[in-house]
């Protein structure tokens, strides 16, 4: 383990998280898969830890600047860069889609979806692509994942009035982006988003390169000689498609991230509100029953937790292949919780849970 605090903060709960993160990465397991932990007030680091390695053929660890992929997290960065072309006045996120795709999409639903719906999660355009070639899947790539659009016959329900968890509508937004910006997704992601909240280390995947950084993920496996096989790229389906899952990133950049957010050098503030605002109740979904978490809802592009007796969280959890992530903050307090791994054994809601009672009981959240 390494462990940096670059604030003064209370010993007690420096313990308690130490004693939290060691019980999940056990120092026996000092040559596994781990994580990178920052809890931050404001801007000062409350705890920041690395646990394990990047890369079980390297043995390098996990530190500072270790790329993991933050899976669905990046789907409030495509959210955001859609919000600022509206911010200025270049889209509507409340017309049809129709407006950007009528020709090629020309059933008569898509006049009644608007890019807000898909950005909170209530449109009703169903997954349905075909996974039955499994290494096409794999190999996905954001154009191979939107051909299914056109052959959509009808919705699932109509947009707005409930929830449905889906991926690949997310590239319809990141294609308004390109549109009306005039630049390609990723170009228009690194000037307007990376560049401005100073994240340096982080990126969208390609799978013609492999940044130094970069690390991997993995899974169990008892008939590996290390008790563990990669499970990323090349692994897993969907991997690399980039509006809803696709970002690579450091947990310092995450905090530079929710930094920039809270500044505003990302959004206007009220452009902020409404992405955080719920939207869409998920406790009640028909059609996602494993996300029926209890007092959430989707904003856009984010979760948000109304948990009475608590201050409200705005949080995102992703999954991708032996990646796991939770980021999540309490704007009431300003404060931020990052935890990024390249394993996916360990349960991640008992573990949010169990910061999340350590933090209140601390009183740093009130």
């Amino acid at each position: 383990m390494a462990n940096t605090v670059t604030s003064t903060p209370n010993a007690v709960i420096i313990e308690r998280l130490d004693s939290l993160f060691s019980e999940r990465y056990s120092p026996s397991d000092k040559a596994a898969p781990g994580g990178a932990i920052i809890i931050s007030s404001g801007d000062n680091p409350i705890y920041e830890a690395y646990f394990g390695v990047a890369d079980m053929n390297s043995r390098v660890p996990i530190g500072p600047e270790t790329t993991f992929n933050i899976a669905s997290v990046s789907k409030q960065f495509t959210v955001v860069g859609l919000l600022q072309l509206a911010a200025k006045g270049l889209v509507d996120i409340n017309a049809p889609l129709s407006e950007w795709f009528g020709k090629e999409y020309p059933q008569q639903f898509w006049h009644t979806v608007t890019p807000a719906h898909i950005a909170s999660q209530s449109s009703g355009i169903p997954d349905s692509r075909d996974r039955s070639n499994r290494e096409a899947c794999i190999f996905a790539t954001d154009q191979s994942s939107e051909v299914y659009f056109p052959k959509i016959e009808s919705l699932r329900f109509k947009p707005g009035t409930t929830y449905d968890y889906v991926n690949p509508t997310f590239i319809l937004l990141s294609k308004i982006i390109e549109r009306i910006s005039g630049k390609e997704f990723t170009v228009y992601q690194q000037e307007n988003i990376f560049d401005r909240a100073g994240m340096n280390d982080s990126y969208y995947f390609s799978p013609d390169r492999t940044p130094l950084n970069q690390s991997h993920a993995y899974r169990p496996d008892s008939n590996s000689p290390d008790g563990w096989s990669k499970y990323d790229y090349g692994e897993e389906t969907f991997f690399a498609t980039r509006p809803d899952g696709g970002i690579y990133s450091t947990a310092r950049d995450i905090v530079r991230w929710e930094t920039a957010l809270r500044n505003g050098l990302i959004l206007p503030k009220e452009w902020l509100d409404e992405a955080y605002r719920p939207h869409t109740d998920v406790s009640s979904s028909q059609w996602c029953d494993y996300q029926r978490r209890p007092y959430t809802s989707y904003a856009l592009g984010w979760f948000v937790e109304e948990k009475p007796g608590q201050p409200v969280k705005v949080f995102h959890t992703g999954d991708n292949g032996g990646y796991q992530t939770y980021v999540a903050k309490y704007p009431s307090c300003d404060l931020s919780v990052i935890v990024l791994e390249n394993r996916h054994d360990r349960p991640r809601r008992e573990m949010a849970e169990k910061i999340e009672q350590i933090l209140l009981e601390e009183k740093l959240l009130k």
